[in-house]
């Protein structure tokens, strides 16, 4: 019998901005990763006597929620660009982020480019270490 495997270990994130760096999420205990398309692919238009015209839509944009723990190395790098983002004085550079997740399990690779740190994320001070939320945007998400 054959089995469907997911394994977060075998599943490398590399975040880059040239102004701020690399950070290897894979290797800073990621939490999860959440990839999601910002537009539909196709609408309906209903005519006055009732015929369905289909849409075809072209759009590549979308966000993307990582969740990291709370200073690790991963937050450590997202803090940085948030601040490098407040602080600039390039707003044309402000998207020059890429984002490549590549699981070697399924063979999928989903590449963000154009990305940018939407806001930092809120902070949770609690007893207990937590994970922090950081939503990034992204001008154009594929799917190799």
């Amino acid at each position: 019998m054959a089995y469907n495997v997911y394994s977060l270990p075998d599943v490398k994130s590399v975040l880059y901005h040239p102004d701020v760096g690399t950070a290897n999420l894979h290797l800073c205990g990621i939490g999860k990763i959440t990839v999601s398309a910002a537009g539909d692919l196709t609408s309906h238009t209903t005519t006055a006597d009732g015929y369905v015209v289909v849409n075809r839509l072209k759009t590549t944009n979308g966000t993307v929620q990582i969740e990291v723990p709370q200073n690790s190395i991963g937050d450590d790098f997202l803090r940085r660009w948030a601040k490098w983002a407040r602080s600039t004085n390039s707003p044309n550079r402000i998207a020059l982020g890429t984002l490549t997740i590549t699981d070697n399990v399924s063979g999928f690779k989903t590449v963000c480019t154009g990305v940018s740190l939407q806001k930092a994320p809120d902070r949770t001070y609690d007893r207990t270490a937590t994970n922090v939320t950081y939503t990034l945007l992204a001008t154009t998400i594929t799917e190799q």
